[in-house]
Parts: structure tokens; sequence; C-alpha cells
């Protein structure tokens, strides 16, 4: 009976350190992939922020004047009666293909 106890307890003892061994092995890489990302959204960062540099230089007005000057733009100022809302915006018409398309589609076709 006491050889079974021990038999036990060397099974559980192994399957212990067997289970020891392969938490510690993917915590180990859990905390790899853990630091890529973290270098990945450092990377990120730095080319948003170089972005928005880079907008902020191509935006300025005294560039996009040269610019205008330059190429005989003649560009004027946005007056407030000039924005719109979304909704004002007429929507394209389809060409007529793409109607027939549509009228077979929902009726059935149709020799017009």
């Amino acid at each position: 009976m006491t050889r079974l106890i021990y038999v036990l307890v060397l099974v559980l003892c192994i399957s212990t350190s067997f289970t020891l061994y392969i938490l510690s092995y993917d915590s180990k890489n859990i905390k790899k992939e853990i630091i890529q990302i973290r270098n990945t959204i450092e990377a990120e960062k730095s080319d948003i922020e170089t972005l928005h540099a880079e907008l902020s230089l191509l935006s300025q007005p005294d560039r996009i004047q040269n610019l205008s000057n330059q190429f005989g733009l003649d560009l004027e100022p946005v007056e407030v009666t000039q924005i719109k809302r979304i909704e004002d915006i007429p929507l394209k018409p389809a060409n007529k293909v793409m109607d027939e398309l549509i009228q077979r589609s929902l009726i059935g076709y149709t020799d017009e």
C-alpha cells in the first residue's frame, strides 16, 4: 500500500513539474510576443507623428499659396456659403445599362 502511495506521489510530482515547465515556457513566449507588440505600437506611433508633421508642413497656407501662384490656380478663400451638408450633394445618375439591369432584377425582363 505504501508503494502505491509512493508511486502516486512520484507520478504527481512528475506531472506537476512537467506542467510547470510548460507554463514557464508559454509565459516566456507570451512575454516575447508582448515585447514585439509594444515595439510595433511604438513604431506605429512614431510613424503617425511623422505623418502629422508632414501633413502640417504640406498644409501650410503660405506653401499652398506659393504652389497656387506657381501653377496659376487662382485659389480663393472658402466662404461660409460654400459649405454644404452631405445631404445637399446630388446623387450621380446611373447610366442606362445599370438602370436596365436594376429594372430586370426587380421586376423581371420586359422588352420595351
